[in-house]
């Protein structure tokens, strides 16, 4: 594979090749990277609120910094380029074609990432990753949300290609006698999520060119002074990014279809029927935007609609769940890391899901909008099924990537303490917001409700953390002293499914 630290390479033939493993790999470093930087601030965050009043941030406006920052990192920087790897690395190898479609493309699609991630973080922008109108428009100090609107525009173009490069690669570059119907789910999910990328996105795009034409006074689309309505940005922003939430969340689950077969040491339960769920899900994802803005004055046979929109998406998401359950049973199971990863992901998938459906119904959306139920039932979401279904894949990646094994023990231990932690804060903020606590707040009042369970959620976000550095300890030690992998079978589980540690590495 790429890595090869038993005959290491020079970093610099690494970063300008344009072999999809190569590339793939890039990815993958940048966006760990990113992941702990706002991972940081995320605890930085929770630090803050573990006591009402000001305690380590020294004021709003920086915590507003703070966790705008945090959040466009974790989902531009994170979740979007370490999908990209793990597409990179096996969707060639999957459809059986020695490369990406367009590999010179796909390295300009890499490198606009560094540039986008600089511009983000050099900037620290105040306006929150939704960059709403007015107060982007018209008050948000530049140069930062200047610095962030353009750093979006190059991390949008950079989505585009690389979603363009999957679409080429697994339509037309596909071994002929890999019907399309056989390929393999993971490589489904990177088809279905990069058609939502290239029909989402460019609306997006429009939008950020409207505000940034409002912040230079050329224009007055979301500026109510001059006639602009700030919910055309809302309706634009979420036309994109409820979609958005199916991109980051479908590669995930094809992820889990990677691990939970071989670690079942069984084949899919319905190969079939993974694919229609990833099909109505690219669909059903346009179908729900609106959810977001029930308070905005919408018709009630608007919200109505909406609703049954958003409802669309469960009975798909539910085939995926079940399409896992009916694989692993009657299954011989071995717990290894990847695969507690994936049932935990699975196990919170539910758990989210199941905050989605009450979020779509009108009544509670108006007892739990702008608290902090939401906040808990988008991480729980983000975290608890993206994120694990990451993480676990990176381990299942690990001895194909380096030839090495990593400390299972130290796996089970970042899992089982992850999973607590995640527990711990996202469940605890679901409750914070049905006692009435807004989200995005700098403080907050002093009752013992509000302080034990922000003191909960802190707690768990620190066991987070420190399951992390057991994570990042395990995978350089294991990268340079771990065991030698058996390439033909590293966990041990009979039967091979695909051979990704022969594909050669040509330098082109």
């Amino acid at each position: 594979m790429v890595l090869e630290l038993q005959k290491p390479r020079p970093i610099w033939q690494i970063m300008f090749s344009t072999h999809h493993t190569d590339v793939g790999l890039l990815y993958t470093i940048t966006s760990l990277t990113f992941f702990f930087m706002g991972g940081a601030l995320a605890l930085g965050i929770r630090a803050e609120l573990f006591y009402p009043g000001t305690q380590i941030i020294s004021d709003s406006m920086t915590f507003n910094r703070m966790f705008t920052v945090h959040g466009t990192t974790l989902i531009f920087l994170f979740l979007l380029p370490f999908a990209s790897a793990v597409g990179n690395y096996f969707v060639p190898i999957m459809v059986r074609y020695k490369d990406m479609a367009y590999p010179k493309l796909n390295a300009v699609a890499f490198w606009m990432i560094p540039p986008g991630g600089a511009l983000i973080w050099l900037g620290f922008a105040d306006f929150t990753w939704y960059a709403t109108p007015p107060y982007s428009a018209i008050s948000a100090p530049g140069p930062a949300a200047d610095m962030w609107i353009f750093a979006q525009k190059i991390l949008g173009v950079s989505s585009i290609l690389g979603a363009i490069n999957f679409i080429v690669t697994i339509l037309k570059c596909k071994h002929p006698d890999l019907p399309l119907s056989k390929a393999p789910l993971l490589a489904w999910s990177f088809l279905s999520s990069s058609l939502i990328i290239i029909v989402a996105v460019p609306t997006f795009a429009a939008a950020l060119v409207m505000l940034l034409t409002d912040r230079l006074g050329v224009s007055g689309f979301f500026d109510p002074a001059k006639g602009g309505d700030p919910i055309a940005y809302q309706h634009l922003f979420w036309f994109t990014f409820h979609p958005e939430v199916y991109v980051l969340v479908i590669p995930a689950i094809g992820m889990m279809y990677e691990i939970i077969p071989r670690f079942s040491r069984k084949p899919i339960f319905s190969h079939g029927s993974g694919i229609f769920a990833f099909v109505m899900l690219s669909i059903v994802a346009f179908s729900s935007w609106a959810h977001h803005m029930y308070s905005t004055g919408m018709s009630f046979t608007e919200k109505t609609v909406f609703m049954i929109g958003t409802l669309a998406a469960v009975p798909a998401s539910a085939m995926h769940v079940f399409n896992f359950l009916a694989t692993m049973w009657g299954g011989r199971i071995k717990f290894a890391t990847p695969m507690m990863w994936a049932v935990g992901g699975i196990a919170l998938f539910f758990s989210a899901g199941a905050g989605g459906v009450a979020n779509s119904a009108m009544p509670f959306d108006f007892i739990t909008h702008d608290t902090y139920w939401v906040v808990g039932h988008f991480h729980l979401f983000v975290m608890g099924t993206i994120a694990f279904g990451s993480i676990g894949f990176l381990y299942y990646m690990f001895p194909y990537i380096t030839g090495r094994m990593y400390n299972e023990a130290a796996g089970k231990a970042h899992f089982i303490m992850s999973f607590v932690g995640t527990v711990m804060v996202f469940f605890t903020q679901h409750v914070l917001g049905l006692y009435g606590m807004p989200r995005r707040v700098f403080d907050y009042m002093p009752l013992p409700e509000y302080i034990v369970m922000n003191q909960i959620a802190s707690v768990g976000a620190m066991i987070i953390g420190a399951s992390m550095v057991i994570w990042i300890i395990n995978m350089i030690y294991s990268s340079a002293k771990g065991k030698e992998a058996n390439m033909e079978d590293p966990w041990g589980l009979g039967g091979k499914y695909y051979f990704p540690h022969q594909a050669k590495n040509p330098h082109h």
